[in-house]
């Protein structure tokens, strides 16, 4: 008599009902530019992910001596970007989650909602450098996959060579996208705001409408 070990079934299961592939765009979002809309699209089609999660953070620890919206409004802004996008979803679980917002807890509770689902976290390469300095990564490491797309102020191989010392040491899957970004910032963002400059080639249309509909970022 035969038997069907667990992994044999597990295999078969897999290609009867396979898992989603679902990037993560997190950030303060301060406000949501193109850099953002752009990067989501890019790291989607290179990865051949099912959809992205814009993922607005609530209280971020990381950025304690910036000026930020509040969080509803930070929330309408990513909202007012996914209306239209088919491949763009919104998750409000860091806005409604009391105290400060860590990715672990996050990825905590979303592969135990959606366990079907395969995450890939996009990150910058300014932030592959600062990950040993986020809570319990070697925990995050395990919960989901890295998506690191290169900026401009890091070169090609001290991203390649961090990357690979994360990946030895925590046993991490971190891929390096082709990407690289567009040169576009939030603060700059800001910055045109306060002075009565132009957004529109720095924001999607609906976040500059908001943004002048409410006066966000203008100076007293």
């Amino acid at each position: 008599m035969e038997f069907t070990t667990a992994v044999e079934i597990d295999d078969r299961l897999s290609l009867l009902y396979p898992h989603k592939k679902v990037g993560i765009l997190g950030g303060t979002f301060n406000p949501l530019h193109n850099g953002h809309f752009d990067m989501a699209y890019n790291v989607k089609e290179e990865c051949e992910l099912d959809s992205v999660m814009l993922l607005p953070a609530g209280n971020p620890p990381h950025k304690t001596d910036v000026e930020t919206a509040p969080a509803n409004v930070r929330l309408r802004m990513a909202v007012l970007c996914a209306l239209e996008p088919d491949w763009l979803t919104v998750s409000d679980l860091e806005i409604k989650r009391e105290g400060p917002s860590y990715t672990v807890d996050t990825m905590r509770e979303l592969t135990q909602k959606y366990k079907d689902t395969d995450f890939y976290f996009i990150i910058g390469s300014d932030s592959l450098f600062e990950m040993e300095t986020w809570r319990n990564v070697a925990e995050l490491f395990k919960l989901t996959r890295f998506v690191c797309v290169r900026r401009r102020e890091h070169e090609k191989l001290a991203t390649a060579a961090e990357a690979a010392r994360l990946a030895e040491k925590y046993d991490a899957v971190i891929s390096i996208s082709r990407y690289d970004g567009l040169n576009i910032s939030s603060s700059e963002v800001r910055k045109r705001v306060a002075e009565g400059r132009s957004i529109a080639d720095f924001v999607p249309a609906p976040v500059e409408e908001y943004i002048h509909a409410s006066g966000l970022y203008k100076k007293p």
